[in-house]
């Protein structure tokens, strides 16, 4: 049969996920697929909804200005691929529209077709470039711009449709939100690989995730939004934060009512220098406050010299292109305690009425989330309400390659989420008529590999966001090796059951392995041999 080598986690395995869920990614695009989306000269290629009153050509625009009724402009998009990605960008230069009907651009399938396959809203009045994307469902479709007030108009440009390329060498790094059931695969700040991202489900608590806080305190903070800053989606705008009086005890937060005392709560945010790098936060109304700071300059963080810290914990993540995400995790003391933001005079700063703001430089904020647990997980977006990300379910069907029930050799290069590993988080598993293997944690910060519930390998300890490699070796009856990071040899002997052999080896064969489970990390690569190599091979392969 030779050597199988899948590169993507679609080619092999079975993924599933009920909602949509961001990582960071790299991500191209193919080729244009509208005709004269710029309208240099004029509106060619554009049919129109009513009438030729519906649109014309207005200085380098289409524009939308009937008001007999709502209308649109529109085009069709030929040489899809079903199942596959699009992104549409485009730009709202003018808009006087009143009341009325939607305002938005829709994805249709034909002329006659009223229901949209996805549709994205514009804000009315506001000049703004958008982005959405679609799944192919037919070769063709169509693009509508619509205009929904029988009032004013509204003009377009720059309209745009190309197919997003995942996982290209040429890709830009962007946080990209995939659709239900789409594996993501996720990069590191400086490109590389991280593997396909395995997390359980969490809420967002924070109602409107891209939207910043009202100024508290003595001094003055001024939000602005700066829609000539690329933020981590790609796309442009995000708020800029920055304090305008002398030294001043100001800071931006958001009252939440949701949480339990005594449970673990993490917020988090995107942060960028603006000429400003130190922040603080402290999650306000809890008994002597709970602080971190953090330094935008260097992507440090560190516990500030105050007596009263409540046990906080910090993190900040490179998160691409000046990008930092930062979070603090605390235990709730009392109800309805709120995240706040301090501009610092510096990164070890005690006093936060020290900082003397200019009005000009400050920082630029982007994607809250306030989230129950002991760690961050990946960027949730709301956009009026709480909303949740399912969890991650993996599946490598056992039909899918030539596994041997006899013997094997599994070896897997995975990281760890951090901050720790909690028990029962699993890399690989397999659940059937008793013969269970498991690759999982036991305790905190540490695993074990499990075979047919009677040999167990000794625990290893495992660093949270350190990238492991661990090697398992299984011969059916006889014994369980295991080795991690090249290290030394664990072998247990596995109780031979002749009562359950036979079945157990059929029962064995209809069960599928499992990847991941209660918040796993990424897992970069699997190696399945169907055969027990040798210890120094073992060893070889998990160096």
């Amino acid at each position: 049969m030779g050597t199988k080598n899948f590169n993507s986690a679609k080619d092999l395995i079975t993924f599933t996920r009920a909602s949509g869920g961001t990582a960071l990614s790299k991500i191209s695009y193919g080729n244009e697929l509208i005709t004269n989306g710029t309208f240099d000269t004029d509106i060619s290629g554009w049919d129109t909804s009513h009438s030729t009153l519906s649109h014309e050509f207005d200085n380098g625009t289409v524009k939308l200005g009937y008001t007999a009724y709502n209308t649109w402009t529109r085009q069709t998009l030929s040489g899809l691929v079903v199942g596959n990605i699009y992104e549409v960008k485009f730009s709202v230069t003018n808009d006087t529209q009143g009341g009325g009907g939607g305002s938005y651009a829709g994805i249709y399938l034909s002329n006659s077709d009223y229901s949209d396959i996805k549709r994205h809203y514009y804000t009315r009045g506001a000049v703004e470039t958008y982005t959405f994307d679609f799944t192919a469902t037919a070769t063709t479709s169509q693009l509508r711009l619509y205009k929904g007030s029988n009032t004013g108009s509204t003009n377009f440009d720059n309209v745009s449709v190309k197919e997003v390329l995942f996982d290209q060498a040429d890709g830009a790094l962007k946080l990209w939100n995939y659709s239900n059931n789409q594996p993501r695969i996720e990069y590191d700040a400086t490109g590389a690989v991280k593997g396909l991202l395995i997390e359980e489900a969490r809420t967002n608590y924070y109602p409107t995730s891209t939207d910043t806080w009202t100024a508290y305190g003595n001094g003055t903070h001024v939000k602005t939004v700066d829609s000539s800053v690329v933020n981590p989606t790609g796309a442009y705008g995000s708020d800029k934060i920055t304090q305008t009086n002398n030294f001043g005890h100001s800071y931006v937060g958001y009252h939440q009512s949701y949480s339990t005392i005594g449970t673990q709560e993490t917020y988090s945010v995107y942060l960028k220098s603006a000429g400003h790098n130190y922040v603080r936060f402290r999650m306000s109304n809890m008994a002597g406050s709970v602080n971190y700071n953090f330094d935008l300059s260097n992507g440090s963080s560190s516990l500030p010299a105050i007596a009263i810290n409540s046990g906080a914990t910090g993190h900040i993540e490179d998160a691409g292109n000046g990008w930092w995400r930062c979070s603090i995790t605390y235990t709730v003391t009392i109800a309805n305690p709120y995240p706040s933001i301090f501009l610092m005079p510096s990164a070890d700063s005690y006093d936060i009425a020290q900082f003397q703001g200019d009005g000009t430089s400050g920082v630029y904020m982007w994607g809250h989330q306030i989230e129950t647990g002991a760690f961050p997980t990946s960027y949730i977006p709301t956009s009026g309400s709480t909303a949740t990300r399912a969890a991650d379910v993996a599946t490598l069907p056992r039909s899918s390659f030539g596994h041997n029930n006899a013997a094997s050799t599994w070896v897997v290069e995975f990281t760890p989420t951090f901050p720790q590993i909690d028990t029962n988080q699993r890399i690989l598993y397999r659940n059937g008529s008793g013969y269970d293997f498991h690759i999982w944690s036991t305790s905190v910060n540490s695993m074990t590999a499990q075979y047919m519930n009677s040999a167990s390998s000794p625990n290893f300890p495992i660093t949270a966001n350190q990238t492991s490699k661990i090697g398992v070796v299984v011969k059916h009856g006889e014994y369980l090796s295991v080795c991690v990071d090249g290290g030394s040899i664990s072998q247990n002997s596995v109780l031979s059951d002749t009562t359950l052999h036979t079945p157990a080896v059929v029962g064995y064969a209809d069960v599928d392995y499992n990847l991941g489970g209660n918040q796993l990390g990424h897992i970069k690569s699997i190696k399945y041999y169907p055969r027990r190599v040798t210890n120094t091979q073992l060893q070889e392969l998990t160096t």
